[in-house]
C-alpha cells in the first residue's frame, strides 16, 4: 500500500474511533506529542483529548470528510480538506462544518504505520 492510501486508512479508522468512542484504536492511532486544536480554539495534549473522549465531553454521531488532499514529506505528511461533524458537546447538540489540516508522522517503530501529530480546524462561515 502506498503513503497516501495508508493515511487515507488511517484517517478514516480514526474518524470510526471516534465516532465509537474507541480509545484504544485512538491511542494507537495519535501521536504522543499530540496536539489537537479544536474549532473553539480549545488546545489539548493527547491525554486530555483521550480523557475528554472518555468522559463524554465530546461525543462525535457522524463524521464526514470533503475535498481531502495529503502530501508526503519523508516521514511527515500534511492532509487538508473540509469535515462535517455532527457532535454533542458538553451536552450540546451540534453540527460543525470545518476546514481542517493535519499533521501526520510516520511510526518509527513501523515504518508503515502512521500516527497524527496536530490537528487544526477552523469554523466555515454561513
Amino acid at each position: 500500500m502506498d503513503d497516501i492510501a495508508a493515511l487515507i486508512d488511517a484517517d478514516g479508522e480514526r474518524y470510526r474511533a471516534m465516532r465509537e468512542a474507541d480509545l484504544v484504536a485512538l491511542e494507537r492511532l495519535l501521536s504522543a506529542d499530540l496536539v489537537y486544536t479544536h474549532s473553539s480554539a480549545l488546545c489539548e495534549s493527547k491525554n486530555e483529548y483521550l480523557a475528554s473522549m472518555a468522559s463524554g465531553r465530546f461525543r462525535y454521531l457522524d463524521t464526514q470528510t470533503t475535498e481531502v488532499s495529503v502530501r508526503v514529506y519523508g516521514d511527515a505528511a500534511v492532509m487538508s480538506g473540509r469535515c462535517r461533524f455532527h457532535a454533542i458537546v458538553d451536552g450540546v447538540e451540534r453540527i460543525l462544518g470545518n476546514r481542517f489540516l493535519s499533521v501526520w508522522v510516520r511510526d518509527a517503530g513501523d515504518a508503515s504505520r502512521w500516527r497524527m501529530a496536530a490537528w487544526a480546524s477552523t469554523p466555515i462561515p454561513k
